[in-house]
């Protein structure tokens, strides 16, 4: 008996001894990154995890960089030292000139592979390359001028179901489901050429994005990242999880074997995404292909990120537009040029282009509100940041949005919203893709981006040619950064109908 006492003991002070090691010791004294200044941890459990979720996105970052420098360490969940980096020439080396040396973090991945995939945005190395390269022929400048047309009837089904809100006299409308609906509908048929309809009728595919996007984010979602057994706990929390994701794996799979099925019966002819890469797919020696599971990755990427990326964007644009109407009622002026008969809106891919105030109400939107607060990666070899050795293994974070607002770069209104800015011939000699990162640089940058821009351009330019978006008295939107920078706790604005 007490042999078994004594063993009991001896593994709980061993347990005790661990983690007094893990998040005391090595950080504080060991570990190499000590030596990079940053802010102290709040917890010794959750790091500086709680400023970054109770505060507005960007500030706390800001805050730090400002004061102790552009390389800066902060700590993550059991004070894991995290390396946050500013400096545009180490974000190029990390982003582009040696991007594959600098990977996700493998073991931080699992529910964002559960929503996803392993598709283009988690795939690494010569996976990476391989998928890319046989992607690219969707993204082409012809294909995404032939999707403009093809959104217009979604289009025009969300101004319908705006217009009759307000004529039933409800003027303060949460706009957030209709936005993301709608642009989840727009990546359905121009992606997969599938009319998914969330506008018009319940969806589950909808249903469960919206639950996994805007539920609050709690514990278990911030530890099953460190902890990945904590998913399998027989939690309600975990079982909604897991219902949503196999939702989203089911309509994936479903939309891989149907086309997959048309082509083996050569009757693939449509020129959505998917159709495209099937076809790209066929003409490709096999060791260049991609399976049919990987097919399905690539689905999931293009949902999540070509679904709520955009919608986020759009909703973040109407937000700033509200608090700023004179910047509202100058786009609407361009757009009243461009589209005098609103009744009649059916622009081409080259109209929403040449529309100059439109663009830069978009990119002033991205600078302060990118989908993406940071980008997170690990390196594979030891590297060196300026004084500071970053050990291999090390989670690093290229600070996006605090390039986005730095004082030196962008002047005194950076944490203004100012569209003219774009205007400005020197910014735009002055400001590279080095510090305007809204869908990364290089290898891994967003391959949609020009098409995430065009489903902007499209919904943004209907919503302000139609409608008048004011703030709600009395309603306090706040940003929430996970998983995406989100309205919360929805974007709620007062809305009427532009008479003239």
């Amino acid at each position: 008996m007490m042999d078994s006492i004594s063993l009991v003991g001896f593994l709980v002070l061993g347990i005790i001894g661990w983690i007094t090691y893990k998040i005391y010791i090595w950080p504080n004294y060991i570990s190499p990154l000590r030596k990079i200044p940053g802010p102290p941890s709040e917890n010794p459990f959750f790091g500086n995890i709680k400023t970054f979720m109770k505060e507005e996105s960007g500030e706390p970052q800001l805050r730090w960089i400002k004061k102790y420098g552009n390389i800066i360490k902060v700590h993550g969940i059991f004070n894991e030292p995290i390396v946050f980096v500013a400096d545009p020439k180490i974000i190029q080396d990390i982003s582009v000139t040696r991007a594959y040396d600098f990977i996700k973090p493998p073991g931080l991945l699992a529910d964002s592979i559960a929503v996803a995939g392993r598709g283009l945005i988690y795939a690494e190395g010569d996976d990476h390359k391989r998928q890319r390269k046989m992607i690219n022929p969707a993204f082409t400048h012809s294909k995404i001028k032939e999707m403009v047309p093809r959104s217009i009837p979604i289009v025009m089904t969300l101004k319908g179901l705006i217009e009759d809100k307000i004529n039933r006299g409800e003027s303060n409308i949460n706009l957030t489901p209709y936005i993301s609906e709608a642009t989840l509908d727009i990546i359905g048929l121009v992606g997969f050429n599938c009319e998914f309809n969330s506008l018009k009728s319940p969806n589950e595919l909808a249903e469960a994005y919206d639950s996994l996007m805007c539920s609050p984010v709690n514990a278990i979602n911030i530890i099953s990242n460190y902890a990945p057994f904590v998913r399998k706990l027989p939690l309600e929390v975990n079982k909604k999880f897991r219902k949503e994701c196999s939702i989203i794996d089911r309509e994936s799979k479903k939309l891989v074997e149907e086309r997959c099925k048309e082509a083996e019966n050569g009757e693939l002819k449509k020129n959505d995404l998917l159709s495209i890469i099937i076809n790209t797919n066929r003409t490709l020696p096999i060791e260049e292909k991609i399976s049919k599971e990987e097919l399905k990755y690539q689905i999931k990427t293009f949902l999540v990120a070509g679904h709520e990326s955009t919608s986020v964007s759009i909703c973040w644009a109407l937000y700033y537009l509200s608090q700023n109407l004179h910047e509202q009622d100058l786009l609407r002026e361009e757009l009243v040029k461009a589209f005098p008969d609103k009744s009649k809106f059916n622009p081409t891919f080259d109209e929403l282009n040449s529309l100059e105030y439109l663009n830069c109400v978009i990119k002033e939107t991205l600078r302060l509100a990118s989908p993406a607060t940071s980008a997170r990666r690990t390196n594979t070899k030891d590297e060196v940041f300026g004084d500071y050795y970053i050990p291999k293994d090390t989670i690093i974070m290229m600070a996006i949005s605090v390039l986005h607002r730095l004082p030196e770069i962008w002047g005194s209104t950076a944490d203004n919203f100012v569209p003219k800015r774009w205007l400005d011939p020197s910014l735009a000699k002055n400001t590279s893709n080095l510090i305007y990162l809204p869908f990364l640089n290089g290898p891994r940058s967003c391959i949609g981006n020009k098409l995430a821009l065009t489903k902007i351009k499209i919904l943004l330019c209907m919503l302000i040619r139609n409608f008048v978006f004011k703030p709600i008295e009395g309603f306090h939107i706040r940003k929430r950064i996970i998983p995406v920078t989100k309205p919360d706790p929805y974007l709620g604005l007062d809305v009427s109908v532009v008479e003239s």
